[in-house]
């Protein structure tokens, strides 16, 4: 009889054992397939955000802004190579309750065509996108910028054309003057009291002031500044003065072509000292290159024949 009992009772304890076992397989397998599942559907996110910013190249407009909303609070990864033309590197993880809270980064999709400044991680289900055109002094590129809806900004003291460049962004996250908003990122134009940043300067050139770090900007890349950060800035500046370069360059080309048709121009040496300048540029001289592309817009609006905006 005893040795019945025994039997029985081993019998329910390798069920349970079995049981236990085969459920903790059921369990590590939804967990790898939902993983999967979410690493595909990351790059596919990845994919996509590279596309929307294709439709928000700002062109000859002063800029363009638009959103991105999500099924799920999602981090977006910018991680930029400066090298040459260089490129952003754009990844997507999505939270979820099933397995890790945040999944790996899906495959990231490299873009070699734009300039994608924000914060190396940021995080949200809603996203701010914006574009600005950047002349330099001829147009070079366009500035797509991407923030977090759910953070919010407050600028204070601007006029002027910086302010009317401010409001025509449209931020549906940001107030101008009069702050409501508690926990606000606040933006001074120069001196002002519990400023997160300062900027020093005006519409042509000067300095973001944030984290104790000083970030020269030219023209629009002042926005860019104040919305990124450092690493991600100074990568796709170095990435758009090796492009402005290249553009020098083949104004250059122009100018030989121009003058064979009978409209010379005397630009071509200073556009070769300009390629020259530029093409391994940083943001620390940009303030000094500022100064040099308007004497450079001005000899070439006081040309007969401007190479650049010159109709053939």
């Amino acid at each position: 009889m005893e040795d019945k009992k025994a039997q029985f009772d081993f019998v329910w304890l390798f069920a349970i054992i079995a049981g236990a076992a085969i459920l903790t397989l059921a369990i590590y397998g939804a967990t790898k397939f939902s993983d999967t599942t979410r690493f595909k559907t990351d790059s596919k996110i990845a994919k996509e955000i590279a596309i929307i910013t294709d439709s928000m190249q700002a062109g000859i407009a002063e800029g363009k802004t638009s959103s991105i909303s999500l099924n799920q609070r999602t981090r977006i990864n910018n991680i930029c190579f400066e090298e040459n033309f260089g490129r952003n590197s754009i990844s997507v993880s999505t939270r979820s309750g099933i397995g890790e809270e945040w999944n790996r980064n899906g495959v990231p999709i490299s873009v070699r065509n734009k300039y994608i400044f924000s914060e190396k991680i940021i995080e949200g289900k809603k996203f701010i996108v914006f574009s600005k055109p950047f002349e330099f002094p001829y147009e070079v590129s366009d500035l797509t910028v991407i923030i977090p809806k759910e953070k919010y900004y407050c600028f204070s003291g601007f006029e002027g054309i910086l302010l009317e460049n401010i409001q025509s962004l449209n931020l549906p996250n940001a107030q101008i003057e009069n702050c409501t908003i508690e926990l606000a990122t606040k933006i001074c134009y120069g001196p002002g009291i519990d400023c997160d940043i300062r900027v020093n300067g005006d519409h042509i050139s000067g300095s973001v002031i944030k984290s104790e770090e000083n970030i020269k900007y030219a023209g629009n890349l002042l926005y860019a500044a104040i919305f990124s950060d450092k690493e991600i800035y100074d990568c796709n500046v170095k990435r758009i003065l090796y492009r402005t370069g290249k553009v020098a360059e083949e104004l250059s080309i122009k100018v030989d072509l121009m003058n064979a048709r009978g409209c010379s121009s005397n630009m071509k040496s200073d556009l070769l000292i300009w390629q020259h300048l530029t093409t391994n540029a940083t943001s620390d001289e940009l303030k000094t290159l500022s100064n040099q592309a308007k004497n450079l817009e001005s000899k070439n609006n006081g040309e007969l024949c401007g190479v650049w905006d010159w109709k053939d």
